[in-house]
């Protein structure tokens, strides 16, 4: 439902060109990932990285999406790689502390790295 209430979708999509839409996301998402990656200078790259991932470790480990106590958790890593991206992407707002609050539990019901991604634009 928070593809819907987030307005991820045009209006008047099918089922399939719902999905199809999705799949789109996702691979713009994933290309934007990487192209990021690729063109930040290393040092801009490690000082958004890092403000990303002082909040990231901070995120409720009771939950059992990010549960457990080891620090490279795989959704812990998609949550930190959503909001890297979100980061590189939208330099004038950057990260703000907090900004994982809003993304982890959209990260956690949607299980997608990239329409979590989508969804938190």
């Amino acid at each position: 439902v928070w593809r819907y209430l987030l307005n991820i979708f045009p209006a008047d999509l099918t089922g399939q060109e719902r999905l199809s839409h999705l799949r789109r996301k996702s691979s713009e998402y994933l290309a934007l990932k990487a192209a990021l990656a690729a063109s930040t200078p290393p040092a801009d790259l490690h000082h958004v990285a890092s403000s990303v991932r002082k909040d990231v470790l901070r995120t409720d480990r009771a939950h059992p999406y990010y549960g457990g106590a080891d620090d490279d958790h795989p959704h812990l890593l998609a949550l930190q790689d959503l909001l890297t991206t979100f980061a590189l992407a939208h330099p004038r707002l950057s990260y703000c502390q907090g900004m994982s609050d809003v993304a982890s539990p959209l990260l956690a019901v949607l299980d997608d790295e990239a329409q979590a991604y989508v969804c938190f634009c």
